[in-house]
């Protein structure tokens, strides 16, 4: 490389260096804005340096590292002085600045010895995480010990055992694969989480659509019963069935996250039924929703998707789906695999697509196993429309019926419209 190339190289990292120290910086510098001038220990500019200094040791270190930690030793000298001061005078204990600031450093360090991108990703990663405090804090005090305790189970579980699972077909037709399975119950497990935790963040300050959606990606089926529930409540009976509607939105839509998952392949033959089922939900529920209140006093029941004893029913319901698929197509055909999917479908729609992703992989031609997860998506929606005209008053049970009989036309009609292109 020429001597003026390596100069621009080190000249663009170096200013990437200054820019990942102001990042993190304006980050501190808005938090502590409040505070009189001169009392921060770091605040924009202090940080915007320390980045550079990081990139500046990175420069002179002769590649045995002994510049580098030299110079985050002085840091941490340095600072420590400063945020004693600052403790003695606030009595506020913290060392989040503190590390942010030996962070910010190392990533300096990083965008000359590595690369400038790779250090500008993890600066911003770094100034969203200090900019969640206050949610991260509001989430910690509404986990109870219950829950915490069922992640740290499943996370072990998933962690350390997942990677130990054989990778080998097993069982009636080889199609249990122990660690493909449990893959997949980690899949959904994360996927309902995070909308369990989106429920439970949102609470009664979310409208109902806000909070719908987060309780459709924990389970959508668990949101149109509470709804339900809630409806005989009266006074906002529209726009609790405009919160179903969302719930099922997000359930097409997480099915489609699903199989771009595990089967990107299908996705061309289910975007038009899916997305004709999405957009119909999704209109219904803007109708239904357009004059709810900014707040509400909804709280919708969830089961935690993390708990362990959910993830083996889970797994054994995965695992019973794609034996019996496989079987039904043995011995009937499609029309087997279609019964199945109608059946289970009603039952839990993602361990269907999950089991028609993973069989079309092998043993299922894909036109089939794409029809077979609409079916059960449109089954899973009869199932939700009967919960709901049981569980909740006679005009919710009507919006929802009419919401479900949109759906479910749009969906297969698409479905059949699509495949009699395909076969012309």
């Amino acid at each position: 490389m020429e001597p003026s190339q390596n100069i621009l190289t080190l000249s663009v990292s170096l200013l990437a260096s200054l820019a990942i120290g102001l990042i993190i910086g304006l980050e501190r510098g808005w938090k502590e804005r409040g505070d009189p001038t001169g009392s921060r220990v770091a605040g924009f500019r202090t940080f915007g340096l320390i980045g550079l200094v990081g990139g500046l040791a990175a420069t002179l270190d002769a590649g045995n590292g002994l510049i580098i930690s030299a110079g985050a030793i002085g840091l941490a000298i340095l600072l420590r002085q400063g945020f004693e001061a600052h403790i003695d005078e606030t009595r506020n204990v913290s060392a989040t600045t503190m590390i942010a600031a030996l962070i910010t450093f190392s990533l300096g360090a990083i965008s000359v010895k590595l690369s400038p991108l790779l250090a500008g990703g993890g600066a911003v990663v770094t100034a969203f995480i200090l900019w969640l405090r206050e949610p991260m804090h509001r989430l910690l005090d509404r986990i109870d010990a219950h829950e915490m305790s069922a992640f740290l189970r499943l996370l072990l579980i998933s962690v350390v055992i997942l990677p130990a699972m054989p990778d080998v077909g097993l069982g009636p037709y080889q199609v249990i694969n122990p660690r493909h399975i449990w893959w997949m119950v980690v899949l959904i497990s994360g996927l309902g989480f995070v909308g369990y935790v989106g429920a439970k963040t949102l609470g009664e300050r979310a409208g109902v659509g806000l909070l719908a959606f987060a309780g459709g990606l924990a389970s959508s089926t668990a949101a149109t019963l509470s709804l339900s529930q809630l409806s005989k409540a009266g006074g906002q009976t529209s726009a609790y069935a405009g919160g179903v509607a969302m719930a099922w939105s997000v359930m097409i839509m997480r099915t489609a996250l699903i199989i771009a998952a595990i089967r990107p392949a299908l996705l061309p033959m289910l975007w038009l039924p899916l997305g004709a089922m999405f957009a119909v939900t999704m209109l219904v529920a803007g109708l239904l929703l357009k004059r709810q209140p900014a707040t509400t006093e909804a709280r919708l029941a969830l089961p935690n998707p993390l708990d362990l004893k959910s993830a083996l029913v889970f797994a054994g319901v995965l695992t019973g789906a794609l034996v019996l698929s496989r079987a039904a197509q043995a011995a009937w055909g499609d029309s087997g695999v279609f019964g199945v999917a109608t059946i289970a479908g009603a039952v839990d729609a993602d361990a269907v697509t999950l089991s028609m992703g993973r069989l079309s992989a092998g043993d299922l031609s894909d036109h089939v196993a794409a029809r077979a997860i609409v079916i059960a998506v449109v089954a899973n929606t009869v199932f939700k429309v009967l919960l709901a005209l049981g569980s909740g008053t006679r005009r919710f049970g009507r919006l929802v019926l009419l919401t479900g009989v949109l759906t479910i036309a749009s969906g297969l009609l698409v479905m059949m419209l699509a495949t009699s292109l395909g076969n012309s």
